[in-house]
């Protein structure tokens, strides 16, 4: 059997659509009633999944708990993972939504559903079970923010970017985008450029130090295209100077056209 390296996985993901671990063999997920932990038959495709589910009690229609109910994952801060983050949600190989993170404590995490594709019981209240499997859509694992010109790789970044790099080392088959951004101030090809250097030294740092294979990261400078706060202050810019790691689950088309145009630059 061929073993295809996580960048072609995720090209051919991004092609067909599809989720690349769930390109493997169908496993089927069981579960220990007085357990914190989700497992699989044979080999775990996921380590990570819904531990119990929480529906506030309601007077009115039943999808107005099932909109304000809390689903308990078997992940936390020291997995790197942080609110916002978004998951998609699997029983055995069938999608069934996405949810997303609304608080994360040291080993667990409580999300909230967002999108509902398919209820696979019809008798039970809650659409999201014990026992279903998560895989990441959308998960932002950390930002390292550049003050000076040089990245903050202190003692705690590092701690936390041994969380970050534990979570993408158990999701071999997902594409890494190391975002590199800057603020506003000077000439826009130069801090293009400049964006897409830091990207790089931290995929180096991640590769070197962090033991992520290189063919999983894909480096991308933004430059100045995507701030999160204001331009128009010192406090601002720092926050826009920085390289975000986020996980998904099919690379971006902006992604792939800007990697392969870096692959095809002579430069590179």
């Amino acid at each position: 059997m061929n073993v295809c390296a996580p960048a072609v996985l995720a090209i051919i993901c991004l092609i067909n659509g599809n989720s690349p671990a769930l390109a493997q063999s169908t496993q089927t997920e069981t579960t220990s009633a007085d357990s914190d932990s989700v497992f699989v038959e044979a080999r775990p495709i996921t380590k990570y999944g819904i531990l119990r589910a929480h529906l506030p009690d309601s007077d009115g229609a039943a999808q107005v708990a099932v909109s304000h109910g809390r689903y308990i994952a078997n992940f936390g801060s020291r997995d790197g993972v942080k609110p916002g983050a978004i998951f998609q949600a699997y029983k055995k190989s069938i999608y069934v939504g996405l949810l997303r993170v609304e608080q994360v404590y040291r080993d667990s995490a409580s999300l909230r559903l967002v999108n509902l594709e398919l209820k696979l019981d019809p008798s039970e209240v809650e659409p999201i079970q014990r026992g279903y499997l998560l895989f990441p859509h959308h998960v932002l694992l950390e930002t390292i923010n550049f003050g000076s010109g040089k990245p903050d790789f202190s003692e705690e970044m590092h701690e936390r970017l041994r969380y970050a790099a534990r979570f993408i080392l158990n999701f071999a088959e997902f594409p890494v985008i190391v975002e590199g951004h800057t603020d506003n101030l000077g000439d826009k090809e130069k801090n293009r450029a400049l964006s897409q250097s830091r990207a790089e030294e931290v995929k180096s740092y991640l590769h070197d130090i962090q033991q992520i294979p290189r063919v999983q990261m894909f480096a991308v400078g933004y430059a100045d295209e995507k701030p999160i706060a204001s331009n128009s202050t010192d406090d601002g810019r720092f926050h826009n100077r920085r390289v975000d790691i986020v996980m998904v689950n099919k690379l971006p088309t902006e992604v792939v056209r800007q990697v392969s145009g870096n692959m095809a630059s002579p430069s590179n």
